[in-house]
């Protein structure tokens, strides 16, 4: 039998609704209610469908420009091109597409959806194989949402903590560093230590907590001191990005815990375009982070994959970034985080479901790995076709 190849591509933009408001950080001001999801389809010409997101590459282009690049890459190619699979296992991308892949990261998840669909297996196969069944995941959209009810203060974070414990989340992450831009810098500590302390009273111990600074302690390693300090009682399970990612800077972190009694994982990379560059490679050989965390979909499979070898023996655990990607970044990070030995939790939005219909399911904190073939993902077409098709722009060849 002749190989599958791809002759339909089409880029739709999808509303992905929060369940709330969500505020600023502490270098950019509210969030609001939604973003887009760029739904990425490719269809072979025997009807057999992958998706991915293209979202971060329309953040600085357009849609001609993206149905080109997709053109380029994609159209015609057969499916068998995309990916070295040696094993049952990934072992790169296709020489055809390497460059490509790791220019646009996202496409290495539609070749991974893709061929597992074609060979019926599910991602988490491709990845390596499954290592958990079922894959924790943290809410993270505690933003400053203090500043959306002012007269509640710390209290309304906290309230927002408590109502992630009752829908079944026993991990969440609090954004902090309001001095950096929002406050002066030693009332914005205070009510960074009011609000962790507040929200850890109200979900009570037995729930994980994590903080994110967005770097608004830079150039305030005093008012960091004094952070770590005062929140110790809390069990803070990892700081991230407290400070921008310098030798110095968390050398002199790593002594403020030791001397405050820290256990706090430090984590950085988000911003690492590149991984792994040079600071950041140098940060992990001094041992100076304990997790790295470029993001899921912007980065893709492949290179996530070449970036775990890489940290291999290093003591170093994958927590990819996935704010901003969404539904269909908690089904990128659940296919990765199944197949990871080193991976910690998946970043959950809590979008409000569309046209994703997953086979996996949310319970006791986890989202359960299920084992349809290659993301688990499908896309309801009645709905799809009622709600967005009109904004769907498609390219066949």
């Amino acid at each position: 039998m002749s190989p599958q190849r791809i002759k339909e591509i089409s880029v739709t933009p999808i509303p992905a609704h929060y369940r709330k408001e969500l505020g600023k950080n502490a270098y950019a001001d509210n969030r609001g209610t939604q973003w887009l999801e760029w739904v990425v389809r490719a269809r072979t010409d025997q009807g057999v469908e992958g998706i991915t997101l293209a979202s971060r590459f329309m953040r600085e282009s357009s849609v001609q420009s993206l149905l080109d690049t997709l053109r380029e890459v994609f159209m015609g190619r057969p499916v068998d091109d995309l990916l070295n699979i040696s094993g049952g296992r990934v072992t790169g991308p296709g020489a055809p597409v390497a460059r490509a892949f790791e220019q646009h990261g996202w496409m290495s998840i539609l070749a991974y959806d893709l061929v597992g669909r074609v060979n019926g297996v599910s991602c988490v196969d491709l990845l390596g194989g499954r290592v958990r069944d079922s894959v924790p995941a943290y809410d993270t959209t505690l933003y400053f949402q203090d500043f959306l009810d002012p007269e509640k203060g710390p209290v309304k974070a906290a309230e927002e903590a408590a109502e992630a414990r009752r829908a079944g989340y026993r991990q969440a992450k609090i954004k902090v560093g309001r001095g950096g831009r929002w406050m002066l810098p030693e009332a914005g500590m205070r009510r960074d230590v009011d609000v962790v302390l507040a929200i850890r009273e109200a979900v009570g111990p037995d729930f994980t907590l994590m903080v994110d600074g967005n770097f608004g302690y830079d150039g305030h390693l005093d008012l960091l001191d004094d952070f770590i300090r005062e929140t110790v009682p809390a069990g803070i399970f990892w700081l991230e990005e407290m400070i921008t990612h310098d030798l110095d800077g968390y050398r002199a972190i790593r002594e403020m815990q030791a001397r405050h009694g820290s256990k706090a994982l430090l984590t950085c990379g988000e911003v690492d375009r590149t991984p792994i560059s040079t600071t950041f490679r140098y940060l992990i050989e001094d041992g100076l982070i304990d997790g790295y965390q470029p993001d899921i979909v912007a980065q893709g499979f492949s290179t996530w994959q070449r970036i775990e070898r890489e940290l291999a023996g290093a003591g170093v655990r994958s927590i990819p970034h996935n704010f901003g990607n969404g539904c269909f970044g908690t089904y990128a990070s659940l296919a990765f985080g199944a197949a990871s030995e080193t991976f910690a939790s998946i970043e959950d939005e809590r979008c409000v479901p569309h046209v994703f219909t997953p086979a996996h399911r949310f319970e006791n904190g986890s989202y359960v790995v299920g084992d349809a073939p290659g993301l688990g993902v499908e896309i309801d077409e009645e709905k799809f076709q009622s709600k967005y098709a009109a904004n769907e722009f498609k390219v066949t060849g």
